[in-house]
């Protein structure tokens, strides 16, 4: 197969070969994968691949069909549309995932589009709904709300009724962040005219921790 490989600091395609499914794996056939703040560190050597995953093929969210089943699998079958997040490895044209980390593609959604949700919406439900305890009525803020992770938090947080602030630094992501569900957007400086808060997602860093500290 083809690969996006990592050597001496550039990413070249070539060939390597192909993979086959553990057990309880499944081979995807790429249709599309995105590309994350990982994959730019792994390509200057900043960012070692979990163990299990490809050292040198960078990826981490992909979508495609099923390929192949490992034995033992029972939840997916040949010609699935799938995404998935992986440890690496996505890059390529056939990439190995467990097969408790896939995820139906929903019908309507094109493959190459879901090759670029999983990471930004996984982490996005897991800051807002596990870790934050998001509920219906609540108001969030949503720092770096014009990033990846940014947008996702946007959508997630309306679809599950909160009230959305959106803080972004260029006023020119306004419009396309009320399109996405926010109901306030807001530059970093009218943050705490904006608050109080009951949920907070902070995805700036140490720029913006005192705007956004608990009152």
């Amino acid at each position: 197969m083809r690969a996006a490989v990592v050597v001496d600091g550039a990413v070249r395609t070539t060939t390597v070969p192909d993979p086959s499914p553990g057990p309880n794996e499944v081979v995807v056939h790429v249709s599309g994968a995105g590309i994350n703040a990982a994959d730019l560190l792994q390509r200057v050597g900043l960012y070692p691949a979990p163990t299990g995953a490809p050292a040198d093929i960078p990826g981490m969210e992909l979508a495609g069909v099923v390929d192949g089943v490992g034995s033992g699998v029972t939840e997916w079958a040949l010609g699935d549309r799938v995404m998935a997040v992986v440890g690496g490895g996505a890059q390529a044209e056939l990439a190995v995932v467990h097969a408790s980390h896939v995820l139906a593609v929903p019908d309507g959604t094109d493959l190459v589009s879901a090759g670029g949700f999983p990471e930004a919406f996984s982490t996005a439900h897991d800051a807002l709904v596990t870790q934050g305890r998001l509920a219906s009525g609540d108001r969030v803020l949503v720092t770096g709300a014009a990033g990846g992770v940014g947008t996702a938090a946007v959508q997630v947080a309306h679809r599950l009724g909160g009230t959305v602030v959106a803080c972004a630094r260029d006023p020119r992501h306004h419009d396309a962040l009320r399109a996405l569900g926010a109901d306030v957007t807001i530059v970093p400086d009218d943050v705490a005219d904006a608050a109080p808060f009951d949920v907070v997602l902070e995805l700036v860093g140490a720029q913006s921790l005192s705007a956004v500290q608990p009152h």
